[in-house]
Order: structure tokens, then sequence, then C-alpha cells
């Protein structure tokens, strides 16, 4: 911790996109602005995913804000009204500080849709916005010093979306790029952020955890690795969730199995603040998905998942549970399987016949070769379903009956294929039925089909411009929380691709512009449209 300094106008714990929005917001309006960080690299679960984020009525003639809020309305808890408005009407403006404060330059997803298109406001794209790739040699020097998921390729959106198959991917473009420190997605965007935040001013301490934190006269006393102590006006908890914690992930569905956060989200920031009074929001809920575990696969030492977006959605696949049985829609979003999969008790199964395996990409299963021991193979479905552990009467009479679907064209059984997010991620060479297929190509495979989550959704109450709140409603002053680490005000919902990014960094952003009022700077004028707040 050296060159740490004993007072700051601002501390923020974690470096995730939600404390980094903090940090460069209050740090552009001229305030000194420390960003400690638990793990040894940086960029917290933001630098392991996907790295787009979900901006309604942003950059599009055909979208507008208001129709987001009436989307947002019906997905989000409508208990919480001022932060569905507070996230509409603030991200298209925090998507605009972005690129103005750091080198990240977004990049529409036309046509990925929003998640329920059944819903009132849904848009079939528009909404989801990727990046450019960067060049970590562009960048400051802590820009490089992020974490990557195991499996990480620096590919774009609308490169995946035009290539889809490993077979059709440019393998010798993504070697240079990874040789050459070009990055996307996830990795992409903490960095530029990063960048942009050292650049404004901001001092980021890596292996610095807050361990402690109390009220003192006008400041708060910060505690960093158990000793050091720093004084700061404000304090931003931006460490992420609680869902690597067993302890605290005894809070959600017992079927949880995996988490794809950072091994740092730890629920510590939920600690701190309810020792300094804090109501505390957790339902139980979190950003859900259907994940698989690749034996030896980590990030910082700790296993890490692989979660399943696509695989789900192309033909010559079913999700069987133990009993042999389909009891869901595979192509559905990530979100909505997560909660199919914790009612039906978490145990499942991914079933795919030797033409998925030639086809189309599966964590853990190469296209030739060996096949790796934790993935159960049979030369027919009875061998399979033994092997697997699956009731080989259910899956033999299953699958049967998934055949005459696929050659009567409608899955009438879980609709599979009719919305458009189901086509989305079907296999466009298949236009005719681009989600079904059959399996009837053995030998077959099967992995096991996991409850995970992204994000946990329980934390410290919050204003919408992230001022941590006691039970009383009245707030403790300078304590603000963001991304994560804040209580969700979201439910289950989960509207469209980058949704968990977009709450975070607006909300970051947010709390960044409310500590820069509380602190008496106009600096932040310059920077942002409109002195004031737009909402």
């Amino acid at each position: 911790m050296t060159n740490v300094e004993d007072h700051y106008d601002c501390l923020v714990a974690g470096s995730g996109a939600a404390g980094l929005m903090a940090a460069i917001t209050a740090a552009s309006a001229g305030l000194r602005v420390l960003v400690a960080e638990s793990g040894a690299e940086l960029g917290g679960t933001t630098a392991l995913s996907g790295g787009r984020v979900w901006i309604p009525g942003y950059r599009s003639a055909a979208d507008t804000v208001e129709a987001g809020i009436r989307y947002l309305a019906q997905v989000y808890d409508p208990a919480h009204p001022e932060f569905v408005e507070a996230l509409a009407h603030t991200a298209p403006e925090m998507a605009e500080f972005v690129e103005r404060t750091t080198p990240h330059r977004w990049r529409v997803c036309p046509n990925y849709p929003d998640y329920l298109q059944h819903l009132d406001g849904a848009t079939a794209g528009g909404r989801c916005f990727d990046m450019e790739p960067i060049t970590l040699g562009n960048l400051v020097p802590q820009a490089g010093q992020i974490r990557v998921a195991p499996g990480y390729r620096p590919i774009t959106h609308a490169e995946w979306e035009r290539w889809r198959r490993p077979d059709r991917f440019d393998h010798a473009l993504l070697e240079r790029r990874m040789a050459a420190g070009i990055r996307t997605g996830g990795p992409a965007l903490a960095a530029a952020l990063i960048d942009g935040a050292v650049r404004a001013g901001v001092r980021i301490v890596a292996s610095c955890e807050v361990t402690g934190l109390r009220e003192d006269k006008e400041d708060l006393v910060v505690t960093l690795g158990g000793a050091r102590q720093v004084r700061a006006g404000a304090v931003v908890l931006a460490t992420g969730g609680y869902d690597r914690d067993d302890a605290h992930r005894g809070r959600m569905p017992s079927a949880l199995a995996v988490s794809a956060s950072a091994p740092g989200c730890t629920g510590a920031s939920l600690e701190l603040a309810e020792r300094l009074g804090a109501a505390i929001d957790d339902t139980g809920e979190g950003w859900w998905m259907p994940m698989t575990q690749v034996p030896g696969e980590s990030v910082d030492g700790a296993a890490y998942p692989r979660s399943l977006v696509r695989e789900r959605g192309v033909p010559r696949q079913i999700v069987v549970d133990a009993d042999g049985r389909r009891f869901l829609n595979e192509a559905l979003p990530y979100n909505e399987i997560g909660k199919a999969l914790h009612a039906h008790g978490g145990t499942a199964h991914l079933v795919v016949d030797e033409g998925f395996r030639r086809r189309y990409p599966l964590p853990g299963l190469p296209a030739d070769g060996p096949v790796p021991p934790h993935v159960a193979q049979g030369a027919d479905l009875r061998e399979l379903a033994l092997a697997a552990g699956i009731d080989p009467d259910g899956l033999t009479e299953t699958v049967a009956r998934w055949n005459g679907v696929c050659a009567e064209g409608q899955d009438h059984d879980h609709g599979r294929g009719e919305s458009i997010y189901d086509r989305y991620y079907g296999d466009p060479d298949l236009a005719h039925a681009p989600n079904l297929g059959p399996l009837d190509r053995p030998p077959f495979y099967a992995i096991r089909l996991l409850p995970g989550t992204i994000g946990s959704k329980g934390g410290p109450r919050t204003s919408v411009d992230g001022e941590v709140l006691r039970p009383d409603g009245t707030s403790i002053p300078g304590l603000y929380a963001a991304g994560n680490a804040a209580a969700a005000w979201t439910g289950d919902g989960y509207p469209g691709p980058g949704a968990t990014l977009a709450v975070g960094m607006t909300f970051g952003y947010r709390a960044g512009r409310a500590i820069a009022r509380r602190a008496g700077s106009s600096t932040l004028d310059a920077v942002v449209k409109s002195g004031s707040p737009s909402w």
C-alpha cells in the first residue's frame, strides 16, 4: 500500500465497473479518489464478463427512454418505479460520459433482442452495446492488470454474429489479437475504465482489502488490509455480491451450485454496511445463469464455471432432468433457465449427439479426439443414460418424442423456437427451424447443467443516488453502494443483454455525481452535459 495517503475525498472499495464509474465521476469533479481492490488483479467480475451494456433509448431513432421504462416496469420489481426511471433516464448520460472520459467506444448490437419479447416495450435489437477492440499497450500500465475468464477469446459480438460456429472463426486473427494485447468484451471494458480512472487522477491499489469502516465526525475511517487507516469524505461500497461465500450463499436457493462472480465477491460490502446500521434488503434472488464446470479451470485459484448462453439455442440438444424428461424450453434467456432449474430441484443434463459435437461448441467437449472424463458418453441413449445417472427409459422416450417434434417443425411441449430471442441463438443456416434438430447421430454425450449465478442481488438499501440508508429511511452520511454490492430493486427480472452492467455502471455514475455535489464541486459541469442531474 505504498503512496496511499491519509485522507481522500472519496474511497471506492472494488475495481469493477460500478466502482470505477463512481471513481471516474468523482475524480472528474476534482475530488481526490482512491480505489481499493482486495484482489491481486483488477476489474472484478466485469473483467470476466461479456462486457456488453443494456441502454434503452440510446443512439436509436426507433427506441425511446419512455419505451424502455414501459418495458422495465414489467420486468423489474414494481415496488421501485423511481429506480426504473433513474436507470432509463440516466443510462444514456452515463454512456456519453464514458466516451468523454475513457477510451471506450460503444458499438450497438442492432440484432441482439431484449429477453422478454412478450412484454410491451421490448425491442428486437438496438439496446445492447458492445465496444471496439482496445489495445492494452495504448493504455496506462494498470489497465493490463486485469483478469480474464477461462476460454476467453478477443472476439467482438458483431464477429460472433457473422461467424457463429468455431469452424468459421478467424482463429489466426484471434491469436494475433491475444499476442498483441488487444482485448474485447469484459476485459476491454474494465481496461478502458481503469485507464480513464488513472488519467482522471484516481489512485488504484490492488491487494488492498477494506476490512473496517466507522464514522468519525465528518469523515468515515476506513481500515485497509487490517491495519492501515485512511479517512475519507465519502466511501463507495462496490465489492460485488456475496455469491462466492458459502455462508452468505445460504440466503439463496438451495439448488445454487456455482458462481461466475469474481472470487472476491464474498459479501464484504454487506457486512461493512450492516455494522454501520444499514438496512439490508435481500430476497435471495440473483442474476441467474445455467453453467457447467470444466475440471481444472479456475480464476485466482478458485474453480470457475463456464456460462451456457448460446449452446442451448441450437439444434441437436435437449435439457432433461434425472427422469430423462424435458421440463423447459432450452432456448429461454439464461435468467429464466436459472429460475426453472431452481424450481425443478437443480438436477439437469444437457444431452447432445455427434452431429452437435461436430458443428457447435460446448465447453469441455472438443469437436474431435478423446472425450474428457467429466463428459458422459454412450454408443446409444441407454448407455449414455446409465453413464450420466439419467433414467434410461425416460431419456429414450423423450428423445423419440423430441425427434418427432423436429420432424413436425414445432415444439408443442415447450415452445422452443417461437420467440425472436430463441431464434437469435439458433443456427442461421437452418432458417426454417433454427432451434430444432433431432438427436439421431450416435454416439451421444451429456454434461451436468448447473444452477449458477453471475451475481447476487442482496445488500445495503440505497437511494437512487447510491446513498446507503438506515431502516428508518435516513442516510448514513458519506456512505454509498453500487452494483451487486447494493440491494437490488430488480426482483427476479433480467431485461436484456448487459442489464447487470447497466445497473452497476449507471448507479455507480449517479453515486459519483452525488458525492461531487455533496463535496460542493462544480467542476463536473464541464464534463457532464448538464451540471445538474438529468433526472
